[in-house]
Order: C-alpha cells, then sequence, then structure tokens
C-alpha cells in the first residue's frame, strides 16, 4: 500500500502504532547528530589548519589563538576569506539543481533526491577527515570536500526532499504538526551534538580534529543506510521509477528544461483569492528569513576576538542557544496551532519578532553574557521555516507540490549571496 495515504487511512480504519508514522525522522537526526557534533570544531579545524599550515605558526599558538590578539587578527582575514569562496562553492551548484531537483522529485519520488544529498554529505565527511590527516592549506577543503559534495545537492537536496516526504504522508490536517516534529527532530541534535562534540573533543579523542571527523562520518552513514533501507521510494501514486516509466535516458530526464518552465508557471499563475501574491510574499519571507544563516561563521570569529572565547566556552553558548531553540519547537509549535489555536501566520510574525530582538543584542553587546540575553530573545526565532513550509504545501494543491520546495530554493540562493555577504 502506498505510504501516501497513511495517515489518511489512519482516520478511518484504527489507528496505527505511533512507530509506523516514523519516516524521514532517523535520518534527519543522524544526518543533523553527525553535522552538530563537529559544528563548532569544524570552525576550531579552520582556524587552526589557517593559522598552522597557511602561516605557519606552531601548534601551541593555534590551539590558543584567542591568547595572541594580533595573530588572531592576521589569520581571521585569511579564514573570512576562505569562508566566502566556501559559501560560493557550497551554493552555486544547488542554486542550479534546486530548479530540477523539485519536479524531478515530483515524478520519481523523494528518496532518490533525499539519497543523493546524503551520499553528497558523506563524501564531504570523508574527505575532510582527509584533510585533517594532512598538512594542506585550509582551502583545499574547498576543492577536495565541498565542491565535489555540492555536485550531489547536498543540504539542499536533504531538506527538501525530507520536508517534501512528510508534505506526501501527512494530512493537510496534521501537515504543520508533523513538519514540527521533523523541525524539533533535527533541531533536538542541537544541544546534544554541540555538547557531546564539545566532550569528546576535550575529554576524549585529546582534541584530535580527525577523531572528530571520522564520528561524523561514522552518523552519516547511519542515515544513509537508513533511508536506503527503510524509505519509500515512491510516495504518491503519481510518482514512478525509471524503469516504470520507460526513461532511456537518466540524465535528459533530470535535466529536463520542462522542469525550469513548470517553475516559472507555478510561480505566474494567477490563482483564485490572491494565492499567487501570498507565494510571492512566502518566498520573500523566506529569502529575509535565511539571511541571518551565514553569520554563524562570523559569530564564532567575532566572540573570539570580542569576547577572547575559546571552543569550549562558545560550545557551552551555543548549547544554551539551541537548547532555547529545542523548547520553543516542542512546545511553543504545539501549544499554538493546538492548544490556542494561533493563525500560522501570527506565529510567523512572533517568530521573526524574537529574532529581531536577539540580533539587535547580538549586533550591540561587547559583553560577553549578554550575548546570552540575546539568545534567550531569540528563542521562538526557529519557528518560523517550519511555518513558511507548512503555509506554502497548503496554499497549493497536491499536483504543485513541487513548489513546496520553491522557498528552499529562495534559501540557496540567499545563501549564495550572504556568503559573500559575511565574509566582507
Amino acid at each position: 500500500m502506498s505510504t501516501t495515504s497513511k495517515e489518511n487511512i489512519g482516520m478511518i480504519q484504527p489507528r496505527m502504532p505511533w512507530y509506523k508514522y516514523i519516516t524521514v525522522e532517523p535520518t534527519m537526526f543522524f544526518y543533523m547528530m553527525a553535522y552538530m557534533i563537529t559544528n563548532v570544531i569544524e570552525q576550531t579545524f579552520y582556524v587552526f589548519q589557517t593559522c598552522h599550515i597557511n602561516h605557519g605558526y606552531s601548534t601551541e599558538i593555534c590551539y590558543n589563538i584567542s591568547k595572541h590578539a594580533d595573530i588572531n587578527k592576521e589569520v581571521q582575514v585569511t579564514v573570512s576569506t576562505f569562508h566566502q569562496w566556501n559559501g560560493i562553492a557550497s551554493h552555486v551548484v544547488p542554486l542550479f539543481l534546486a530548479f530540477f531537483l523539485g519536479s524531478y522529485s515530483d515524478k520519481r519520488g523523494r528518496k532518490i533526491v533525499l539519497l543523493a544529498g546524503l551520499l553528497g554529505k558523506l563524501y564531504f565527511s570523508i574527505m575532510i577527515t582527509v584533510n585533517t590527516m594532512n598538512d594542506w592549506p585550509v582551502e583545499y577543503v574547498i576543492y577536495t570536500a565541498a565542491l565535489p559534495s555540492a555536485l550531489t545537492g547536498a543540504d539542499l537536496a536533504i531538506f527538501a526532499g525530507c520536508f517534501a516526504y512528510i508534505a506526501d504522508v501527512s494530512s493537510v490536517k496534521n501537515r504543520t504538526l508533523r513538519v514540527g516534529i521533523l523541525d524539533v527532530t533535527y533541531l533536538s541534535t542541537l544541544p546534544m551534538g554541540i555538547a557531546i562534540g564539545n566532550l569528546l573533543y576535550n575529554k576524549v579523542v585529546n582534541k584530535s580534529f580527525t577523531s572528530m571527523f571520522a564520528i561524523n562520518t561514522f552518523l552519516m552513514v547511519l542515515a544513509t543506510l537508513h533511508c536506503l533501507i527503510f524509505l519509500d521510494w515512491q510516495t504518491r501514486q503519481e510518482q514512478k521509477s525509471l524503469k516504470e516509466a520507460g526513461v532511456k535516458n537518466p540524465f535528459t530526464d533530470f535535466f529536463d528544461t520542462n522542469n525550469i518552465v513548470q517553475t516559472v508557471v507555478t510561480l505566474t499563475r494567477r490563482r483564485s483569492n490572491n494565492k499567487r501574491l501570498f507565494l510571492w510574499l512566502l518566498l520573500t519571507s523566506m529569502a529575509f528569513y535565511t539571511f541571518q544563516r551565514d553569520e554563524k561563521q562570523v559569530m564564532y570569529l567575532y566572540a573570539q576576538t570580542v569576547f577572547k572565547w575559546n571552543e569550549t566556552t562558545y560550545s557551552n553558548f551555543k548549547t544554551y542557544l539551541s537548547t532555547l531553540y529545542v523548547i520553543a519547537m516542542l512546545f511553543g509549535i504545539p501549544l499554538m496551532t493546538k492548544l490556542l489555536k494561533w493563525r500560522d501566520t501570527l506565529i510567523v510574525m512572533l517568530g521573526a519578532a524574537a529574532h529581531i530582538t536577539g540580533h539587535l543584542v547580538y549586533a550591540h553587546t561587547t559583553v560577553g553574557k549578554m550575548m546570552y540575553v540575546g539568545a534567550t530573545a531569540a528563542a521562538l526565532g526557529p519557528i518560523v521555516a517550519p511555518l513558511i513550509r507548512s503555509i506554502t504545501s497548503k496554499l497549493l494543491p497536491p499536483d504543485e507540490r513541487e513548489s513546496a520546495l520553491l522557498e528552499t530554493r529562495y534559501d540557496v540562493t540567499t545563501r549564495f549571496c550572504t556568503s559573500n555577504r559575511f565574509a566582507v
């Protein structure tokens, strides 16, 4: 029986056990846990590699670079340039692929897109581990890991695939809750991953970058295997495999110019009740929301310079910040949507206001403790993204489900631009 109708059937027949509703959540959990365990450590590695290899300073200085103000400023210029080009390499190919991934997954299923992204991130994990084992300049990460990984769609394909999969297998009534649960699944890895990563780095692997990224690779293997073994290739009746569709050339089947035409038609088609205008407003909202995402690397450098924080101090701050995010997602969305019956648009505005308040504090403080005040103020911020995705999927009919990925295209387009803005 098709996964598509799982919840709809559940409303007619006896409700299935809760674990029968589990789909992409474990895949998302392992993928995000891999990312978060090395989230701060990856930034530390870039600074260390730049300091030690690119600038030739000793390991003792580079492990304690926050204590050497002049060297730190010199190294941060190089690291900022690296982040600029790394951002371009990581986003330029997904920006192109985004015009094909959605329509292709509509035809062939979500799993193939998701699996491709996971394989790309698995490759990145393996290659950054190789980078830690060699005395290569930091920019080698771009050539050997970031750019090849981006050819698969990487993060774009994973997030788009997961949320489209959830949209396929959930009813309209439960979609906001299901999307929120998926967000909680990956947000829950933020405090756990950062805290565990900090513990492993300082207490278990003796500050070994190689060991940390080997753990990252193992978790990516688990995410890839779960997707491969447990997820359905097709989640809607109209989705057909290459064999069922009689496709002779998979390359032209994917890079079908009709996909771009379909995207343009979806964006420009006249719709009743001003739905076209609402769609554009949602996409614009996602673009503005995305502007704050690529500040993370710069925030790490800022904390090093202004507050003299090291990776442990910064990890503690990130653990606090992400814990508040999870609490807001875990209790905030169900409370506001199910109990208080608030409209999705009102919740989005509250989340945006929280983001604005928190980031104003970040921008003006020169005292480390005030960063925690900003984090507290911004706690409701992450509810914005899942609500925009949910509203978009409700706005359009199932046969235009591909357009539920449109905000992801705006996401990657904006990140392509902000990778330059924050590095300047």
